[in-house]
């Protein structure tokens, strides 16, 4: 791992990072009192700042982590907070959901038989207007499953809902209900007969819920299917998801090596090791923190301005708009799922995949497109590498956007 020394100047740059955070939740709770709402009270709008208001405080339990100099916990943490904002997302903005046909026992052929049969039919319904599903096809990942998708879910009088069909998933979702049998545990009575029944059906439910729509890998298919992510960000996230999963699932030297002299090893009984944290590792933990709070306050600014006047009659959301935009103006050496490639990302890139004729097209290795790089999957190693400064001879000179200078 290559880390830039010690300095006093990236201190500052933590510290920067660090303020921004806090900025970000005080510009959250000031909002509070700004807005405004109309004359007609939705619960839902109440619902959704409850839900925020807990992703504050995950929030603000990783930067007392970090504080007290416990990266790999807050990290970890941040693991958390990341499947929430990708679900806030889907609630928010997942105007795209869908019903799920389960014909697993039938054959592959009879399966390809029925769902050929049954698109004929769909197309000839959409076409005369007489079905509300706009799509009709099959899960891509549950075979022999077919899925009918819908457009939006709407009041009786059609004005649609602010929140997304995501949001009463995840309200009525519980773990408890579709992991543990009942009749495994303390009772204070024999259930009748047709209460186990109704209780298996409300397991099976609820292994649904989580297996379409609210388990990680059915989020991020629910996001493509809304065309909320590309396949470029699906393969960020994917990097992102899994670092720092290495912090919340046992991994082996995950948070040895967010150490200084991560290779030593004592023996000795302690807490941690006796070894700082780096100060690359902070400034990720805290840029990851910055990234998800402006992540999940842009979502809730967008639901409260797309609000009709009867239900919010000012969002007030210009000093949260400003709060989140400061976010990749001033971590812009941090590559997270929306924002542009990193300078360092497209230097490393130029250097050994541009032609000369592509840098000359582009003005120089900062003018190349973000889309035309791939995510460097090594997270830590690849901030650490964007904090010091470098040179190269076809290529040019690459300035630390912390230290001022290159190599």
């Amino acid at each position: 791992m290559i880390n830039p020394a010690r300095t006093p100047e990236l201190e500052a740059e933590i510290e920067r990072v660090a303020n921004l955070a806090r900025e970000l939740m005080r510009a959250y709770v000031s909002w509070g009192s700004q807005k405004k709402t109309g004359e007609t009270h939705l619960a839902t709008h109440g619902d959704v700042i409850d839900f925020v208001n807990f992703r504050m405080e995950t929030a603000d339990s990783c930067l007392k982590l970090i504080e007290a100099d416990r990266i790999g916990d807050a990290l970890g943490l941040c693991r958390s907070l990341l499947e929430h904002y990708l679900l806030f997302i889907l609630i928010c903005r997942g105007d795209k959901y869908f019903k799920v046909w389960d014909l697993s026992n039938k054959t592959p052929a009879e399966f390809a038989e029925f769902f050929n049969e049954r698109k004929r039919a769909w197309e000839q319904e959409r076409a005369d207007g007489k079905t509300d599903c706009v799509d009709f096809r099959k899960h891509p990942r549950a075979a022999r499953h077919v899925m009918l998708v819908y457009d939006g879910i709407r009041f009786e009088d059609g004005e649609k809902l602010p929140v997304s069909m995501y949001y009463f998933h995840f309200e009525q979702f519980r773990p408890e209900i579709m992991r543990l049998d009942e009749a495994d545990y303390f009772e204070y009575y024999e259930r009748p007969a047709d209460l186990k029944k109704a209780m298996k059906g409300h397991r099976q439910e609820a292994h649904l819920k989580y297996r379409h729509f609210l388990g990680y890998d059915a989020l991020v298919m629910c996001l493509e299917l809304n065309g909320l992510i590309d396949e470029a960000v699906r393969h960020r996230l994917e990097a992102h998801y899994t670092f720092l999963g290495t912090f919340l699932h046992p991994t082996n030297n995950a948070v040895r090596d967010l150490h200084e002299r991560s290779n030593w090893h004592s023996g000795t009984p302690m807490i941690g090791m006796e070894y700082d944290y780096t100060q690359t590792s902070r400034l990720l933990a805290y840029s990851y923190v910055c990234y998800l709070l402006a992540g999940i306050l842009d979502e809730l600014a967008t639901l409260f301005e797309s609000s009709p006047k009867k239900y919010i009659a000012d969002p007030a959301t210009a000093a949260l708009r400003a709060a989140t935009s400061a976010v990749p103006a001033t971590v812009p050496y941090f590559w997270f799922l929306f924002n542009e490639a990193p300078l360092y990302d497209k230097f490393n890139w130029a250097i050994h995949h541009a032609t000369d004729e592509q840098l000359k097209e582009f003005g120089g290795y900062a003018g190349v497109p973000s889309d035309l790089i791939p995510f460097n999957q090594h997270i830590y190693e690849s901030l650490g590498q964007g904090l010091g400064g470098w040179s190269n001879v076809r290529v040019g000179q690459y300035i630390s956007p912390v230290l001022g200078r290159s190599h």
